[in-house]
């Protein structure tokens, strides 16, 4: 786990009543091994149940690396899209050179995912997103885990048009990782697609 002022990667976490799983997605960011600084910033879109409460307690114990945004007003209420307002919100305090996704009720289980996906861009300069397969896990166990995203068993480059074609499923959020530099194309398409009903699209 490392942390410092000038984070190579902040990790970007909207939330809103996810107490049942918030802890889980904050373990999977501090078990993360890396060789470069990281911070986490969490979003919680004032949530109603005990999820701030949670958050809390981690940026007490983690204060250099837990660096939450905590609304007193819910923002989906006010904008009719908190995925969209989340996400951006957790751009905007970011101060990483890239910066990686997972959700609130989402969690990561390999503590070398982040070292794993900056090592491959850092390989290819003009490479602004990275993603890897996800598991849907339902957790009623109503139905059998699914395996989503394009996934090969090596490092591949997908073309543009088969990402496209694949739709939000592609690159499953809590996979993806981007470069800084295409934040002000997301935000500017989320400010002009004002009907995209789910920011991974």
């Amino acid at each position: 786990m490392s942390q410092t002022e000038d984070p190579l990667v902040s990790i970007c976490c909207a939330t809103y009543n996810h107490e049942d799983y918030i802890r889980d997605a904050i373990e999977g960011f501090l078990m993360q091994r890396t060789d470069f600084p990281f911070e986490v910033i969490i979003h919680d879109d004032a949530s109603t149940d005990r999820t701030a409460e949670i958050v809390r307690e981690y940026e007490e114990r983690y204060p250099d690396i837990i660096k939450p945004v905590y609304q007193t007003e819910n923002q989906y209420v006010k904008t009719g899209n908190s995925a969209k307002i989340s996400l951006m919100l957790t751009f905007k305090a970011a101060k990483g050179r890239y910066l990686a996704i997972c959700e609130g009720d989402d969690y990561w289980t390999d503590p070398l995912k982040l070292q794993k996906q900056i090592a491959e861009m850092g390989k290819y300069p003009t490479c602004y997103i990275s993603f890897h397969p996800a598991v849907w896990r339902w957790v009623d166990g109503s139905r059998e885990d699914e395996v989503l995203g394009l996934h090969s068993d090596k490092t591949t480059i997908f073309p543009t048009d088969r990402v496209f074609h694949g739709g939000g499923y592609s690159c499953p959020r809590a996979s993806i990782v981007i470069h800084r530099s295409v934040v002000p194309r997301i935000v500017s398409f989320f400010n002009i697609a004002k009907d995209a009903p789910v920011s991974d699209y």
